[in-house]
């Protein structure tokens, strides 16, 4: 089931309920949000369907493709983290009610329409236990470690909060 931009954004909302303090509208792409939990974090998300991977890939396999505003075959992409706000990279799984959040800061210079995924087995332990993870090396064309985190709905909140985390160890282990 593919669910529309203003669909999506409202699936985030609802996960998040009262932490919300503010966002853009509803048909925005990106979608910006606010949110106090333990500490207030402004985000920029890049929410997109996760569909059923076809041909070559593991059966059960879930993938977004990633296709910025104004960028097109010719154009490079880069995710926007300026004002404050971390970017976020979020596959939508609408019939397992499943949220999937890579580390949109290992993405850099990526092509057009290109191709994200996760694991089966990564979305069904979140369906069954609430949240999981996915460790991942990429070729980019360096090999590139991505901790992916994988959320049921009501678990959202705490998978922001790991996703900063993960990010942010990241980050110090490259410095």
């Amino acid at each position: 089931m593919r669910l529309s931009r203003s669909e999506l954004n409202l699936r985030v909302l609802a996960a998040l309920k009262d932490n919300v303090t503010w966002h853009s509208g509803l048909g925005s792409k990106p979608f910006e949000f606010d949110i106090n939990l333990d500490s207030s974090q402004r985000y920029r998300s890049y929410l997109y369907n996760a569909t059923l991977s076809q041909r070559g890939r593991a059966l059960g396999e879930r993938k977004i493709q990633i296709k910025l505003p104004r960028q097109s075959m010719d154009i490079r992409g880069n995710f926007d983290h300026s004002d404050n706000r971390m970017a976020l990279l979020i596959g939508y799984e609408a019939e397992m009610d499943i949220f999937i959040l890579w580390d949109a800061g290992t993405y850099r210079e990526f092509p057009f329409n290109m191709n994200v995924q996760v694991a089966p087995e990564t979305i069904f332990a979140a369906f069954s236990s609430g949240l999981a993870l996915q460790n991942r090396i990429r070729r980019t064309p360096t090999l590139v470690e991505e901790v992916v985190v994988c959320a049921a709905s009501e678990f959202l909140p705490r998978a922001l909060d790991l996703r900063v985390k993960l990010s942010l160890e990241r980050i110090t282990k490259n410095r």
